[in-house]
């Protein structure tokens, strides 16, 4: 696919968008067609028609020097050669079956024509997209540059790119007006760069890391492993929580928050969320599989276990960036624990339960971890944002700005709504969705939820640690009951 791209200005990538890890990120969707032939006719369709609108996906990112700053990045438009080089779609055939995906620990080159090795080397595509004919259906694959848009972003392609699928398969005289065009993005742009105001103290949420050293620091295989939590167990771990917490309440009526730690007791709004509750698990499990990990080695862990919860500021920013933004719209919420907050890290054996269900040490654990995060949170508003733009724009160069390294690093993309995109006839709606990162120790993912009854929907993850805590990961006890991997019921 070598249609001619449209032109388009160059621009400048964001202070947010330079803050976001430079590296190559990868969705995976599946698809089941009956004709496979007619729905790559379907896409090929469809993504010509959203590059005509949207000709800066098509673009190359290179490195410039601008503002008295280096290595800052630029979209450019793309000529010939670079089309020919990275066609914006590439359709390739496969003997697996869709089921390759879930089953990955590792990138699989062979799904993207586009390199995603890291440190990337510039000029570097955009976006591209790669249709994997495997031998039951299609692995649709979208790559992009990290730093050219967040999930968010992608979401929003996507959802448009169905759209074409859909409507130019009706025959439609023309696809609906997509959510967002040049101008918008340019005006988006222009609203962050020039949102600044003195800064607060970003307590350790970022740092200055030189990527380079940081991935060749890596001692260790890391792996990437897909995780399905089972609904009724969250469901039931965020009543217990929230029971607890009624309980605080009731035994401390005035608020007896420490100053300096902020969690110790809730307060009487408390709430803890699905999301909460899921990111506390995370936090708690990989933290105790590092402890056992290392327990077993000469190597030590950092004085606290962290967390970086990421979240997502287009609302938050006043006035609001635009729903459709299609750039990096991403804040870093930071937590710290002590090491003695993380339960039975000592390996002790755990006796088998006739009950289902977990007890008051490990509910207490995921209450205090769900509030310190929840906290952090909290402090995210339109004056955190501003003032973070600010230092981004008086530093030096970015890379001062880098998320700081976490124990944990998570990111939800549990409300995109994109196993309910209709593609159209000929694709049907995806049957599975995936993500892939095996370079970034500590990245944990919420995958999108799967249509379905309220609560009913399973938490599919992807956990991303070194090989030894992954192993230890699989095996725990909470991981195990959550999950329902074995069969016998847990003391926890």
């Amino acid at each position: 696919m070598t249609d001619e791209v449209p032109f388009f200005q160059s621009y400048t990538l964001t202070p947010l968008d330079h803050i976001a890890p430079p590296l190559y990120a990868l969705f995976y969707l599946s698809f089941q067609p009956e004709n496979p032939s007619q729905a790559l006719i379907t896409l090929k369709s469809g993504i010509s028609h959203l590059v005509s609108q949207w000709p800066f996906l098509a673009g190359n990112v290179t490195q410039v020097q601008k503002r008295g700053k280096r290595r800052i990045l630029e979209v450019q438009p793309p000529n010939a050669a670079d089309l020919l080089q990275y066609p914006m779609l590439q359709v390739k055939h496969h003997q697996q079956l869709i089921s390759h995906v879930p089953s990955l620990t590792v990138i699989d080159n062979e799904l993207l024509h586009i390199p995603t090795k890291v440190p990337i080397a510039y000029p570097i595509p955009a976006v591209r997209f790669q249709a994997n004919v495997m031998h039951d259906g299609i692995i649709l694959c979208i790559g992009w540059h990290h730093q050219v848009m967040d999930g968010a972003g992608v979401g929003t392609i996507l959802t448009s790119l169905s759209r074409c699928c859909h409507e130019l398969d009706a025959e439609a005289a023309a696809p609906r007006r997509l959510p967002t065009d040049f101008q918008n993005e340019e005006r988006a742009r222009r609203q962050i760069y020039e949102a600044s105001a003195p800064s607060p103290d970003h307590d350790g949420a970022y740092s200055s890391i030189d990527y380079e050293e940081f991935w060749d620091a890596t001692f260790e295989p890391i792996i990437c492993r897909r995780y399905a939590m089972r609904a009724e167990k969250i469901e039931y771990l965020k009543d217990s929580c929230n029971a607890l917490i009624r309980d605080l309440v009731s035994d401390h009526p005035i608020t007896c928050r420490d100053s300096t730690e902020g969690t110790e007791y809730p307060e009487e709004n408390d709430y803890m969320s699905s999301d909460d509750v899921v990111t506390a698990l995370i936090w708690l499990c990989c933290s105790r599989a590092r402890l056992r990990a290392e327990s077993r080695k000469a190597s030590g862990l950092p004085p606290t276990s962290s967390l970086s919860r990421i979240v997502e500021v287009r609302s938050v920013l006043q006035p609001p960036l635009p729903r459709g933004y299609l750039g990096n719209s991403l804040m870093v919420a930071r937590s710290q624990c002590s090491w003695d907050d993380i339960p039975g890290h000592h390996n002790e054996p755990h006796t088998a339960s006739k009950r289902d269900h977990v007890g008051e040490e490990t509910v207490h654990a995921l209450l205090k971890l769900a509030l310190k995060s929840r906290d952090k949170c909290r402090t995210i508003d339109d004056k955190a944002i501003r003032g973070l733009i600010a230092d981004l724009k008086n530093c030096n160069e970015y890379k001062e700005f880098a998320e700081a390294p976490a124990e944990v690093d998570i990111s939800s993309l549990r409300k995109l709504n994109l196993y309910r995109l209709n593609w159209g006839p000929h694709l049907g709606r995806m049957v599975d969705f995936d993500t892939i990162d095996s370079r970034t120790d500590g990245l944990s993912l919420i995958l999108p939820a799967r249509p379905g009854k309220q609560r009913q929907s399973p938490w599919e993850l992807r956990i991303t640690i070194p090989l030894t805590a992954m192993e230890q990961f699989r095996q725990d006890e909470l991981v195990c009951w959550v999950t329902g991997a074995k069969k016998s019921e847990f003391k926890l």
